[in-house]
């Protein structure tokens, strides 16, 4: 494995790209509720924002006191290998998006597929980035710190 620092709009730009092209993730968090790993479906919008759609439990539990999560999103290879899989992890802070907010309705502008109205839409703010690829058959892992929003 290779890890790489590499031009940083580089890889913002790949995340990126490979992110708008997929619908599901998991959601990693911690609290009360325990630690937890959850299915969830994202959408972004033109400005790096990353939006979840998700029923209730555990994880708003945990979020609702601890707002870091870990968001992965991976493309499964099909391969025997282990470990072989090309993905974006999204470090950062995550919080509700009330239904009767002004950002709420703007937010579900931007949502490319139809959902239950009483799924919960989250924000993911993301504080590092981290993203896998094979470019040539070798694995390469690059990480992008961002700026706390």
């Amino acid at each position: 494995m290779v890890t790489m620092d590499t031009d940083r709009e580089e890889v913002l730009q790949d995340a990126l790209e490979y992110l708008k092209h997929q619908n599901t993730g998991f959601l990693a968090t911690h609290g009360r509720a325990g630690l937890r790993v959850s299915p969830v479906s994202i959408f972004l919008n033109n400005e790096m924002g990353i939006f979840l759609h998700c029923f209730g439990g555990e994880k708003l539990i945990n979020l609702s006191e601890n707002p870091e999560a870990c968001l992965l999103v991976i493309e499964d290879k099909w391969s025997l290998d282990p470990g072989f899989y090309e993905g974006v992890q999204v470090f950062g802070e995550v919080k509700e998006i009330k239904s009767d907010s002004d950002l709420y309705g703007r937010v579900e502008e931007w949502c490319p597929y139809t959902h239950q109205d009483k799924m919960t839409l989250l924000e993911l703010l993301p504080q590092k980035l981290n993203v896998v690829d094979y470019p040539d058959g070798e694995k390469r892992k690059r990480s992008l710190e961002l700026a706390k929003q």
